[in-house]
């Protein structure tokens, strides 16, 4: 459903008009395009990045651009190595608040995150038609802890029917440059890039999407702390660790969830005390005691286990008192108050809550999300963790009561997402065995 919001805002001027997520997407406009190649070279120049491109011979736009996401640096090096080429983009719609005319004069098209939005494809055909390049963020947010995130099954169902050539772009370093757990920048070099052509029109012919999209998860796989160890890279930051237990939230030696906490080169658990140092290589020391995971990703991904085993065993639900904010224009956030948010496998989220005397209820069904768009200290309302609940026409940014609970959501997004499809999947082939 659709809120009602008033017609004026501060000041006696009228509101302006909701995102138009049907504007034909513009060309990266020529005048801009000097200043943005100039400043993702300077990027590319200040942090030693390593560029490099395979089996890119001959391969011109139009073609289909599958990055990993990772930082907002990202841009300039995804820039730099197009360059002086242009595309199309879709972007976060919080990322258009006060700026949607030059967004868009820079190719930029307004996406709500994870949801079903047929313009994606749209969107590309617009691109080929134009000899342009159509970029795609396929994990459709930063990465949590610099490994690649999920990857949907529709990004190689997209790329079987566009007879282009498909191209990956992975980039590795710059989670260690600026996590998403704690954005302060860490002006670490190297950097590095790859970009591939894995796919050609007429290989494209002859692959299936599941094939496809196997491929496009091997090219763009990416371990940022895995990297940073191989390539001895330090990182003598002295708050190094702060902020990384937004994703590490759960002990692997008491099993206590949301009771972890960080400070400068320190993870530990407040309520077994246990202590782990984040070494200039990006390890994890426990002080005393087992070291349970020396890995970030190791850790963060046993969480996600521990998740999928309480789902299987009917154990897991959520339920909170949220502050809500929406987004349904491109120049504010809009507050609606206190909410109730609930998430269950069954009914996947249920925001409920009164605005202006209307009460409202909005769901979002297991299937209808793939994956949960979170924000830790979500510097464009206020400084805490946050998550999104986005519809087709408005997006609901819901603060917990809680502490530390998002992470754990996002993985519950994801496996119920998993479980449902799967079943669905069973489902369709047993209809088509009856037919």
């Amino acid at each position: 459903m659709s809120l009602k919001y008033g017609k004026w805002v501060r000041g006696g001027k009228p509101a302006t008009k909701k995102f138009d997520m049907l504007e034909p997407p513009h060309k990266q406009a020529m005048y801009f395009m000097p200043l943005v190649w100039a400043f993702s070279d300077f990027q590319k120049n200040l942090h030693r990045a390593r560029l490099h491109k395979i089996n890119m011979e001959g391969i011109k736009p139009p073609y289909i651009l599958i990055c990993n996401h990772n930082a907002f640096f990202d841009f300039y090096i995804m820039s730099r190595m197009i360059m002086p080429d242009r595309g199309y983009f879709p972007a976060a719609v919080d990322d258009y608040i006060g700026r949607e005319w030059p967004l868009r004069r820079l190719g930029a098209i307004p996406k709500r995150k994870f949801t079903a939005d047929l313009s994606i494809i749209r969107n590309c055909k617009k691109a080929i038609q134009d000899k342009q390049i159509f970029g795609i963020y396929a994990e459709a947010r930063y990465s949590h802890c610099g490994k690649t995130e999920v990857i949907p099954d529709s990004v190689g169902q997209l790329c079987k029917y566009q007879n282009v050539p498909v191209v990956t772009l992975k980039m590795s370093g710059h989670h260690l440059y600026q996590p998403f757990w704690n954005s302060k920048r860490r002006y670490i070099k190297p950097v590095e890039a790859t970009m591939t052509c894995i796919y050609k029109p007429e290989e494209l012919k002859t692959a299936s999407a599941d094939e496809i999209n196997a491929k496009i998860r091997e090219y763009l796989y990416n371990d940022d702390f895995r990297w940073q160890y191989e390539n001895k890279i330090r990182i003598p930051y002295k708050n190094r660790a702060k902020g990384l237990h937004k994703v590490l939230y759960q002990c692997p030696a008491c099993k206590a969830e949301h009771e972890m906490a960080s400070e400068g080169t320190k993870l530990f658990c407040k309520k077994c005390g246990k202590v782990w140092e984040m070494t200039e290589l990006g390890e994890l020391k426990a002080e005393n005691g087992e070291t349970e995971f020396s890995h970030v990703p190791d850790w963060y991904e046993w969480e996600r286990a521990n998740v999928k085993a309480e789902i299987e065993r009917g154990e897991y639900s959520f339920s909170d008192t949220v502050e809500v904010y929406s987004l349904p224009r491109p120049m504010k956030f809009e507050k609606l108050g206190s909410g109730k948010l609930t998430h269950d496998p069954e009914r996947g989220f249920v925001l409920t809550g009164e605005y202006r005397g209307e009460k409202y209820r909005i769901q979002r069904l297991p299937l209808q999300s793939n994956s949960l768009h979170v924000e830790y200290d979500f510097p464009r309302i206020k400084p805490y963790d946050c998550v999104d609940i986005s519809t087709e026409s408005d997006s609901f940014y819901c603060y917990p009561t809680k502490q530390n609970v998002i992470t754990k959501l996002a993985f519950a997004t994801e496996i119920i997402y998993e479980m449902h499809e799967k079943k669905s999947k069973l489902e369709r082939a047993e209809r088509a065995k009856i037919k």
